[in-house]
């Protein structure tokens, strides 16, 4: 589930959801549909993880068009709001094996 805090720049210093108490420096785990559907507010920074994958990718279509609407993003599939609110996937480093370090070995 992602993250929820108020943002620096939050004009209010604490906030009742129904998932608990939202302030500054204490981030709260909401649902993600709840935090789509309030990821443009100012007072609030969300933070998505790769486990919020799953509930992202089952974003429906007409929620898809508010938020492309609502973000300025061109949101045809919920693909492409994966892209745009997880971190990137890290990419392994293969080992690479050169001639000169395998004569190395051998010796």
């Amino acid at each position: 589930m992602p993250q929820v805090t108020l943002s620096e720049d939050a004009s209010i210093t604490r906030l009742e959801t129904p998932h608990g108490t939202i302030r500054r420096r204490s981030p709260i785990s909401v649902p993600s549909d709840w935090a789509l559907v309030r990821i443009k507010d100012s007072n609030l920074m969300f933070t998505f993880v790769e486990e919020d994958r799953t509930d992202v990718l089952a974003t429906d279509e007409k929620t898809l068009g508010i938020l492309s609407r609502v973000l300025g993003e061109e949101l045809n599939k919920s693909s492409d709001l994966c892209s745009l609110l997880l971190p990137k996937k890290a990419k392994s480093k293969s080992a690479k094996t050169t001639k000169k370090s395998l004569l190395a070995k051998s010796e």
